[in-house]
């Protein structure tokens, strides 16, 4: 396995949680201008005992949610087309992900627990069309977060599930 040494958006990585299940992100904003850098992730709904693929990335869902309008994070009309037609039922409104946020300085620490998946060509905004995050810059957090407990908190937040396919240019 090869070491990362960064992180764009629409790359997809996985790693063992606490319960030895493989769990997925995928980036969707990377802040490097100047320090303090961070990424922010969306989870993805993988969890499987192999590493995944990026064909089952791309049959995964995302946490999020479909709940602005306005125009300051728009998307193009044939994203919100796309967007739209793989789900209806948010029409008019947004999709956005729950973001895990992730500084650069604490990733670059537990790389080595991190395989590196693919790259997707995403749309821009979908962290910024969500309605919350977490900090996530911790090893142990990541890991432990993400056994079965996660998915009850994102549903707690307000989170559903959404094809990723409708984050895929």
């Amino acid at each position: 396995m090869n070491k990362i040494k960064d992180i764009n958006k629409g790359d997809v990585i996985a790693f063992r949680a606490d319960d030895q299940r493989y769990k997925a992100l995928i980036c969707t904003s990377a802040y490097k201008e100047k320090s303090p850098q961070n990424f922010t992730f969306a989870a993805l709904s993988i969890d499987q005992e192999e590493l995944p693929k990026l064909t089952n990335i791309q049959e995964s869902f995302f946490y999020g949610i479909g709940n602005r309008k306005d125009d300051y994070f728009k998307y193009s009309e044939p994203e919100l087309k796309k967007m739209w037609t793989i789900h209806p039922e948010i029409k008019p409104y947004f999709l956005g992900s729950y973001g895990l946020n992730i500084w650069r300085k604490d990733f670059m620490k537990f790389r080595d627990n991190i395989e590196y998946i693919g790259h997707l060509d995403i749309i821009d905004n979908l962290d910024k069309n969500g309605n919350g995050s977490v900090n996530a810059s911790d090893w142990d957090f990541l890991k432990d977060f993400f056994n079965e407990k996660y998915k009850s908190i994102l549903k707690d937040r307000g989170q559903k599930l959404f094809k990723t396919s409708a984050m895929i240019r």
